[in-house]
């Protein structure tokens, strides 16, 4: 056997183990599509399950590994998300989609999606019973060297003027994933204008998303029924460059400078004194807290947001999904249980 023909078969090998695609020559690419058909307490939406079967099929067609989840509750939720951020953080190149289809709602500014589980008895149960919209982007950008698209098919509930998508949109920061929210305005009979516009469009989805974005834009802007947002990948901000700071004199300048003017003689009078700085308050964990602690921290999450209910030191449901909603903002592991560093940063938090 020659050289040529045995280098040949190996080759062959590890383009057959490694899904036919050579080692390190194409980013990893992932996808979790969710579907939340079958809620709690609000009308089902039977149009998410053929929407999500439409993309899920669109994007194997693409051959992309297609994790696919159903009617999740807010625990289910965080788990698929979270799962799939650490996938996509263990290569070291991916390029993710995650499409969501289910109702959302916007409140305080804010878009929040609806887990099936959900039971909004008062406006602001949201806080605690939803999943924030942008949380989704931020727990996909910390994987290094990742990019891709986030997908929103949308429906807001009878007693929320706005699904907040359009607030999405605009508080997304320049990233490498593309942003599209569709917001539709009645339930279809069948599949969303936005899944069967990412089917025309699957072929142009690769790493460079502007082509993909921009025939999904035209698609969907010639629906009445959808209003769509998006947000078109960019590069990160580079840092400033050396050349905006001003420049020092030259060394070698003969001009003599002349010296500075004698100051006036300062004042008899004492200054005022400014007032002294708050002491940084110290927290133990959850274990080491007192009850009166324990109280802070729901005071600090109502005020910042994440927590409306009592203050009652009871860290109950309702104060561990505001505290994973915290763990969310500040990058860390959605646990519902604080650690000394994160009580101590909380309570101390401006808002």
């Amino acid at each position: 056997m020659t050289c040529a023909r045995l280098l040949g078969i190996v080759l062959g090998a590890v383009s057959i183990c490694c899904g036919g695609q050579t080692v390190g020559s194409e980013p990893l690419r992932l996808a979790l599509v969710i579907s939340n058909a079958q809620y709690k307490s609000l009308p089902p939406l039977a149009t998410c399950e053929a929407s999500a079967t439409i993309v899920r099929d669109a994007l194997r067609g693409k051959g992309i590994e297609v994790v696919e989840r159903h009617d999740l509750g807010r625990g289910e939720f965080d788990t698929a998300i979270g799962s799939l951020a650490r996938r996509a953080g263990s290569a070291p190149s991916t390029f993710v989609t995650l499409y969501y289809c289910g109702y959302a709602v916007e409140f305080n500014g804010r878009s929040f999606l609806l887990p099936t589980s959900a039971s909004l008895a008062r406006e602001y149960d949201v806080l605690t019973q939803g999943i924030i919209s942008k949380s989704l982007l931020d727990s996909l950008m910390r994987a290094k060297d990742s990019g891709g698209l986030l997908l929103l098919d949308v429906f807001r509930t009878s007693s929320a003027a706005s699904s907040g998508l359009a607030r999405l949109v605009d508080q997304a920061t320049p990233s490498s994933y593309a942003v599209i929210g569709a917001s539709n305005d009645a339930v279809p009979g069948g599949p969303t204008p936005a899944s069967l516009a990412l089917r025309e469009e699957a072929s142009e989805l690769g790493p460079d998303v502007e082509p993909f974005t921009t025939g999904m834009r035209h698609r969907l802007a010639k629906n009445a029924s959808v209003t769509t947002h998006f947000s078109l990948a960019t590069a990160r901000p580079a840092a400033p460059s050396s050349s905006t700071v001003p420049a020092t004199p030259s060394s070698s300048s003969t001009a003599i400078a002349p010296p500075p003017p004698t100051p006036p003689a300062a004042p008899t009078f004492a200054a005022p004194q400014a007032a002294p700085m708050p002491a940084r308050q110290i927290m133990a964990d959850e274990e080491g807290m007192s009850e009166q602690d324990r109280r802070l921290v729901q005071v600090k999450l109502a005020t910042l947001g994440y927590y409306i209910g009592r203050i009652d030191a009871n860290f109950g449901p309702e104060t561990r999904a505001a505290i994973r909603r915290y763990q969310f903002e500040i990058k860390a592991e959605m646990t519902g249980h604080l650690t000394a560093e994160q009580a101590t940063r909380l309570v101390n938090s401006v808002r």
